[in-house]
């Protein structure tokens, strides 16, 4: 399994994002060389979306700092200051702006301080220096280009000097795009404003426009990575038919006005809950004032607020036409703009809108949403399904897609890249990639090799391991609605079912479930199946299976939440229409979760003749992690989830799963230590036989490149005095750590015998050439079936590895894995253990300490709590805990949360 030593190498993480406020370093931590190349299986030829840079400045460059006014002017203020006529006289054109703090250049400038006047440079009076901001650009350091290649060749090691190279240069490929009225910038990706866009619903459209990013790869050199890239955008309209399309409880505009007239509380005005939903929407949002005689027609406002008074309460002074001074009578907002511009306005009634510049007020009726603004909330059901149906699309559409972006780009005649002695090979990188071999799924009575299909059926087939104990105890509850079957077609049901489950090996007692109407109270239903079940059969139960009449988010949450927390009992939660077509299919699908929830098995993969991976030759523990976020501004914490695998071959997975702050991506010390050190001690005494493991396995996801060295420097060590304490000793095994990413833009094209029909590369198809990283040991695996579209390959990093494994060994026993995923008759996009730890941490939401009667806590209409001054920064406040898992049955050991 282990080949010879592999020395280890330093690599430098945490760069800023590009638009964050600085570059951001920390020392260098040690991630894994690449110990070679996997030899398995065969060869594929595929094409990257992804281009090679053929010459990148070799010249010296120098680096500013630059500062706009006070430090802290907003992007637009610092975007219209840097792009002036005097700051471009001062400089020259080809200095490059990171649109924040940054600036290069290929001249070495004196230090330079002007004063910018807005006001002049867009043609209109000055104002005594109103509109006028400092702007300060220095010379910080001088950057040797050469740098880069030095580091390919393997002359010096990743530092400072290389990290800020690779940043000047993704800035370079930005700024001239980034400068074309033409087109927005998002980050990397770039949208042209006549582009292809699709409506959402609700006020919403999606823009494709395209995303670029150069990177270190493989092979002594650098790339460009293109993308697609689908953003949300608000359509311009006027603001008010955008809260009609918003709101679909709202008919008209003279409904707006209705539901936003302030409710009196104490004699007090007081929004309306409509009023506070309405303004939490549109806040932030950029409008221009449209009305006959504006004397600001251009100028662009942004929406602080929703007042409470309307145009026919605020008043304002009426000024003298001639002289502009007071006259001292008080006039409505009405009343003005009929005396001033001979407007009657048609709906006096709308709050007015206030700015966020002080004292600016407008008429709701004029203003206008503009084109290009960003919608950075969280789409609803309706809106998510029409983005699906945008952005899936097949391999050579999605390919043509790339073609097109890239021709925006034009990169050949980009003056900045001209300029600078950019260029890039237009023609994809073709690389070699392997197809590794497919493993076969023993059953219980059978084994199939499903081959390079990545698919089987359950026909015929008894699952490896049944449920251990006989099932005896269970319930089958029916909530009330209008799809109400009658008693005959439940115990249809329960009869098939059962008889279902014994043909793929379930033991199931030969008497029937105790079944009953339960109360359309989601926890009291649970708790009186739970009761009456346990009375009927005189022992716990085992199993309750709850038939719903539809999807209703909350409702499943309910139920999950008193079946784990307060009685300990798994269950199974089916639609009543679903049940009621009887399709063998369906159950056996369901049955695939009922039995893995009963302590069984599906299958197992076995590894195929010349694979590199045969069996764990130790006692091996495979634990995997997420931490999953709520939407921002959702009073929801963070959660994280750790799952540990409870078999000799990394079959069944154990979860458990705990609140981890607000945003914070690290799984804390003390979570790590509750919720790992039960689950340990468990596998201690039921799978290594009172011995703890010799070999372990931790598979992090969601984890960005920048918090790679927190992985190691943190979580690590917190696992690893977990199995100090397990052992009675300092533990003496091996670990293996590996974060497994799907947040990437990496997309292969085959040809030939390495497409599946659709187009997609076939499963096991692994790219460890050309696009992966210089030295360290990463790769790309496609281990699944792409259902619908362009499939994605997780992206694997092994950041350290005590056990020296061969690329063989390693790369071969995660696809394989991937063909044990307790619940389906697919092989899987993604490592199982993370895959799980994903599914704990969605489902664990039904743990929060919350009463029934505070409503949903995420998704639509979830409660808002003020977000931190960035929606996507760490907050350390105080969360409440989960409720616990009531464990009388050892559920904390089943797999509950499949």
């Amino acid at each position: 399994m282990a080949s010879g030593s592999t020395k280890l190498i330093p690599y430098i993480r945490n760069i800023a994002a590009p638009g964050t406020d600085h570059l951001q370093y920390e020392l260098p931590t040690q991630f894994q060389k690449r110990p070679g190349f996997n030899t398995s299986g065969t060869t594929a030829q595929v094409a990257v979306n992804a281009y090679t840079v053929i010459q990148y400045p070799t010249v010296k460059v120098y680096q500013y700092d630059v500062i706009i006014g006070t430090g802290a002017e907003k992007r637009v203020v610092q975007r219209k200051v840097w792009d002036s006529k005097v700051r471009k006289d001062a400089t020259g054109p080809a200095m490059i702006y990171d649109g924040n703090r940054l600036a290069w250049s290929l001249r070495d400038e004196p230090e330079i301080r002007l004063m910018v006047d807005l006001d002049r440079e867009e043609g209109r009076p000055t104002r005594d220096g109103r509109n006028s901001f400092r702007l300060h650009i220095k010379k910080t350091r001088n950057m040797d280009m050469s740098i880069v290649q030095q580091y390919l060749d393997g002359r010096i090691q990743f530092g400072f000097q290389v990290a800020e190279a690779i940043n000047f240069m993704d800035h370079l490929l930005r700024e001239g795009p980034s400068t074309s009225p033409e087109f927005i910038t998002v980050r990397r990706s770039l949208f042209k404003r006549q582009g292809q866009r699709a409506d959402l619903g609700g006020g919403i459209e999606v823009w494709r426009g395209i995303y670029q990013s150069m990177r270190l790869a493989e092979g002594k050199k650098l790339i460009i990575n293109l993308d697609v890239a689908n953003t949300c955008f608000w359509k311009p309209a006027s603001l008010t038919a955008a809260i009609v399309t918003k709101n679909r409880e709202v008919q008209d505009v003279s409904h707006i006005v209705h539901l936003m007239t302030p409710v009196r509380t104490n004699g007090n005005k007081v929004a309306s809950a409509a009023h506070k939903a309405i303004e939490k929407d549109f806040k932030g949002i950029l409008v221009k004032a449209q009305y006959k005689g504006n004397p600001l027609p251009n100028k662009e406002w942004k929406i602080h607020r929703f007042d409470l008074s309307n145009a026919n309460e605020e008043r304002i002074e009426w000024k003298d036409p001639q002289t502009k001074q007071g006259t001292g009578e008080m006039v409505t907002i009405a009343q003005y703009f009929k005396r001033k511009y001979n407007m009657a306005l048609q709906y006096p009634g709308l709050p007015l809108v206030e700015m966020t510049k002080r004292g600016v007020k407008y008429p709701m009726e004029f203003l206008q949403i503009l084109n290009g603004q960003r919608f950075p909330a969280k789409l609803d059901e309706y809106q998510t399904a029409n983005m699906i149906k945008f952005a899936v699309s097949p391999p050579q559409v999605r390919l043509n897609a790339i073609n097109e972006g890239k021709s925006w780009l034009n990169w050949n005649k980009d003056p900045y890249l001209t300029q600078y002695g950019l260029r890039v090979d237009n023609e994809q990188i073709k690389t070699t990639a392997r197809i590794l071999p497919a493993p076969s799924i023993k059953f219980g009575n059978k084994t199939e090799n499903p081959g390079t299909r990545g698919r089987w059926d359950l026909k015929n087939k008894r699952f490896l391991l049944g449920n251990p104990t006989e099932l005896v105890a269970w319930g089958v509850g029916l909530y009330p609605g209008k799809s109400m079957p009658d008693k005959a077609a439940i115990d249809k049901f329960c009869l098939d079912f059962a008889r279902a489950y014994r043909a793929h090996g379930g033991k199931v007692a030969n008497r029937p479930p105790f079944i009953k109407l339960v109360e359309k109270d989601a926890g009291k239903g649970v708790e009186t199946l739970h009761q009456q079940t346990g009375n009927h059969f005189n022992q716990k139960p085992q199993l309750l299976i709850f038939l719903v009449q539809d999807k209703q988010a909350f409702h499943y949450l309910r139920i999950k939440k008193s079946c784990d927390c307060r009685y300990g009992v798994v269950s199974q939660v089916m639609q009543v229409g679903q049940v009621l077509k009887g399709n063998a299919q369906y159950y056996s699908n369901v049955l695939m979760k009922v039995n893995a929830k009963l302590g069984g098995t599906t299958a197992q993969a076995i590894p195929a003749p010349g694979s590199g991976f045969k069996s764990f030759s130790v006692p091996t523990m495979i634990i995997g992690a997420d931490v999953s976020h709520a939407s921002p501004g959702s009073q929801q914490a963070s959660m994280a989830a750790l799952t540990i695998s409870f078999d000799r071959f990394g079959g069944r997975y154990a979860a458990a799963c705990q609140t981890n702050g607000h945003r914070v991506e690290m799984i804390s010390e003390a979570n790590i230590r509750n919720m790992l050190g039960p689950l340990v001690k468990m596998w201690k005494d039921k799978v290594g036989g009172g011995r703890g493991p010799q070999q372990v396995y931790y598979i992090r996801d969601g984890v960005s490149e920048g918090q790679f060295a927190h992985v190691l420097n943190q979580e690590v060590p917190h696992i690893k005095s977990v199995l100090d304490v397990a052992a009675g000793k300092k533990w003496e095994g091996k670990i293996t750590v590996i974060v497994a990413s799907k947040r990437h833009h990496v997309r292969a094209f085959p040809t030939g015998s390495g497409a599946d029909p659709k187009g997609n590369p076939l499963p096991g198809c692994l790219i460890e050439r050309d696009v992966t990283m210089p030295n360290e040991w990463d790769f790309f695996l496609y281990s699944h079936i792409a259902l619908q579209g362009t499939s994605r390959p997780v992206h694997y990093t092994v950041l350290h590895d005590d056990a020296n494994h061969r690329p063989e060994a390693l790369q071969n026993m995660i696809y394989e894995h991937c063909y044990q995923y307790m619940r389906s008759t697919t092989s899987v996009s993604l490592h199982p253990a993370v895959y799980y730890a994903h599914l704990a941490s969605n489902r664990a939401k039904a743990h929060e300490d919350t009463p029934a009667t505070a409503g949903p806590q995420g998704g639509a209409g979830f409660k808002q709590m003020p977000p931190p001054a960035h929606s996507s920064e760490p907050s350390e406040s105080e969360v409440k805990p989960l409720i616990p898992l009531y464990n009388s049955h050892g559920i904390i050991y089943a797999m509950w949360y499949i």
